[in-house]
């Protein structure tokens, strides 16, 4: 690795961009070799330059920072990604690790938290706030019980890999032969126990079980 840290900032927010890259550049003794508003554009620039590491935006597009992580980590095995979420969701903390991201970081955190997120990440450690910590080893606990960190059932298993396989409520009760009143049910007691928003955050933790 040379001297300075080679950094790029991946965030749709110009001010965000700008404001990190000078708290990095202050206190990591790090170039900041590139910026980039969108996926496209951060892969672009990460292919090109090899920076030692990313801080990508979840929120980004075109494509979306899951997609831009996954692509990233397809090509570019020996990058650092430090994510970034302004609705960080401890689920979406892990799975985003379990998806080959080094650090997870709430974009609400303060300067210093990025500054030792870059450090940690750069040296082959992660850094992942206590809060999450704590949440996770509740988790954990789950798995002894349930079989899977969320601590669903085995009826929830089963309903939330038939949602995420994007079948209809009413098809989802017909296999087990449930009402539909039941699944739903069931449905909102997943989306409570993952902490889950959409199909397509169902569809994530469908992959992990």
């Amino acid at each position: 690795m040379p001297d300075k840290l080679r950094i790029v900032i991946a965030d749709c927010h110009e001010i965000v961009r700008e404001g990190i890259a000078s708290r990095l550049i202050a206190d990591c003794d790090a170039d900041v070799v590139g910026q980039a508003s969108d996926g496209y554009t951060a892969i672009k620039i990460c292919r090109n330059l090899t920076p030692d590491v990313l801080l990508l935006d979840l929120s980004i597009t075109r494509p979306s920072g899951t997609e831009t992580l996954a692509k990233l980590r397809n090509s570019m095995p020996n990058l650092k990604i430090v994510v970034m979420s302004s609705e960080a969701t401890t689920t979406e903390a892990f799975t985003i690790l379990a998806q080959g991201a080094v650090c997870f970081m709430p974009k609400q955190a303060k300067g210093a938290d990025f500054v030792h997120a870059v450090q940690a990440a750069a040296t082959d450690f992660t850094f992942i706030p206590t809060s999450y910590l704590k949440e996770f080893v509740r988790l954990r606990q789950n798995v002894t019980r349930t079989g899977n960190m969320y601590g669903l059932s085995p009826r929830e298993v089963e309903i939330l890999e038939a949602c995420a396989a994007g079948q209809k409520t009413k098809e989802v009760a017909e296999r087990p032969s449930i009402s539909v009143r039941t699944v739903e049910t069931h449905r909102n007691s997943i989306y409570r126990k993952t902490d889950c928003r959409s199909i397509n955050e169902l569809s994530g933790i469908a992959a992990q079980l």
